[in-house]
């Protein structure tokens, strides 16, 4: 008895749920739109969800890209489809702006529903059309454009201008005190720069150069090069505070034609050629003589110094001495 009872249970159970199930796994695929908000200003986004319902053994195909002028698609995302009362349901989400004014109608597109088997042919759904508002930054309740308006004024007071004052006043004093400091103060004897020292007579810096040059002990040293060098630099100096010929700077044929220029007796510039020729030789030819032929290179230069010293000069006024009577 009791086994007959659950039997019949069991049947009406039956009977009522699977023309449920059945039902439901067999009604039509549905889809709803909403959107959020439905009033915005110029430019402020808006999302639209459009939310599919349909049966487990099919899918969605949503259109890419979504046409939906005047409004500009932003981002759309999809999310996973989800089990609900035996049937899926899809869900996409678009966020759409626009930069149109008035009541905009956000076009419908068609999402189509495959069957994984492709035993069916595909169903499309088209959304419902939705209208957002849309109103200008700015407008007033009138709806008219505001005005423009005009510049700010900054109030006035005398006291926002007194720092300005003062530092205006003592830059001025400081640069005042600057001026009458360093341009307008008369030098004294403390401040004055004491005068430079006269330049030494050149025949005097020579004779010390040459006596130098013969104690260095570089012939001693066979320092032949370095001895011939020395010397060549001690005539030119010579020769440039004495005449003026910017001998250090020429070569010796330069040297010797400037001499000639200033009115240089021709043996006087003779010796010169001797002297500054063999320290050529050994400077550039690589001459190398042996250190006592070399040690009469000092009485030459001295010699040259002797002869063309300004004290052994004669004055075009006065009669040339015995002395003086060794220069032209």
């Amino acid at each position: 008895m009791k086994s007959t009872q659950i039997l019949l249970v069991a049947t009406v159970l039956l009977g009522v749920l699977w023309p449920r199930a059945s039902g439901a796994q067999n009604a039509p695929p549905r889809l709803d739109v909403t959107v959020d908000p439905t009033s915005i200003t110029l430019g402020d986004p808006v999302t639209v969800a459009v939310t599919i319902t349909h049966p487990l053994d099919t899918h969605l195909i949503w259109p890419d890209p979504v046409e939906l002028a005047p409004f500009e698609l932003l981002a759309m995302t999809v999310t996973e489809p989800v089990v609900d009362n035996d049937r899926l349901r899809s869900t996409a989400e678009l966020a759409v702006t626009t930069f149109e004014l008035g009541e905009l109608t956000v076009p419908t597109f068609l999402v189509q529903v495959v069957s994984d088997d492709e035993t069916t042919d595909p169903f499309s759904l088209s959304t419902n059309p939705a209208v957002i508002t849309v109103t200008s930054v700015g407008r007033d309740d009138s709806g008219d454009i505001r005005d423009i308006k005009g510049p700010l004024t900054i109030p006035f007071q005398v006291i926002t201008l007194l720092p300005w004052v003062i530092g205006i006043v003592m830059g001025g004093a400081a640069l005042y005190w600057l001026v009458r400091r360093y341009y307008f103060r008369r030098p004294t004897s403390e401040t004055r720069p004491a005068p430079p020292p006269p330049a030494r007579p050149a025949d005097e810096v020579a004779y010390e150069s040459l006596l130098a040059l013969e104690l260095s002990g570089l012939l001693t040293r066979g320092e032949v090069k370095t001895y011939h060098i020395r010397l060549s630099d001690i005539m030119r100096v010579y020769v440039e505070g004495r005449f003026n010929v910017q001998a250090m700077e020429m070569t010796t044929g330069e040297v010797l034609a400037g001499l000639r220029t200033t009115g240089t007796r021709s043996d006087v510039v003779g010796r010169f050629r001797q002297l500054l020729d063999r320290c050529d030789l050994v400077k550039f030819a690589k001459h190398r003589p042996e250190p006592t032929d070399c040690h009469d290179l000092v009485g030459l230069g001295r010699g040259l110094v002797d002869v063309t010293t300004l004290a052994a000069v004669p004055s075009p006024n006065t009669e040339a001495s015995p002395t003086q009577e060794r220069v032209a």
